[in-house]
């Protein structure tokens, strides 16, 4: 019984090792990007999740400026443009300016609009054609690429 117990202990222990990083998990993750990060404990990700409610309703806000002006002007705006509109709307603009909140080079009505920052290395929060997201980092690399 003891020598059972041994054996179960041991392939426990050598079955629990963590699997060495690799060099996706070892690249350095912008810290105001919100997405889960592995490895990173349970503390920062609680604090990442209520950050990346916040920056849910950040990027609805954002959904409906782009909205507006493309409803006014027949198309979508340029970031220069939306940094006007949203120069009164709170939090929108510093996050802009900060390149928190980020814009492909040529926005399309039913294409990607706005993302996060590193939301292509570790996926994220993205606005696309109208709706506020979570996206893999493949799921960013492909609209940015369509763009």
């Amino acid at each position: 019984m003891k020598r059972l117990l041994l054996i179960a202990v041991i392939a426990v222990s050598v079955g629990c090792r963590k699997a060495p990083k690799t060099a996706e998990t070892q690249a350095p993750v912008d810290p105001r990007n919100t997405n889960y990060q592995p490895g990173a404990g349970a503390l920062i990700n609680s604090a990442r999740a209520g950050k990346r409610a916040a920056a849910t309703n950040d990027f609805a806000n954002l959904k409906v400026f782009i909205f507006d002006f493309e409803l006014n002007n027949n198309r979508m705006p340029t970031k220069e443009e939306l940094r006007g509109d949203v120069k009164n709307a709170g939090n929108l603009l510093k996050l802009i300016d900060e390149g928190v909140i980020l814009f492909p080079m040529r926005m399309q009505k039913d294409g990607l609009w706005a993302y996060e920052i590193d939301a292509e290395k570790v996926g994220g929060i993205v606005l696309v054609a109208n709706a506020v997201s979570r996206a893999s980092a493949d799921d960013v690399k492909k609209m940015l690429g369509q763009q």
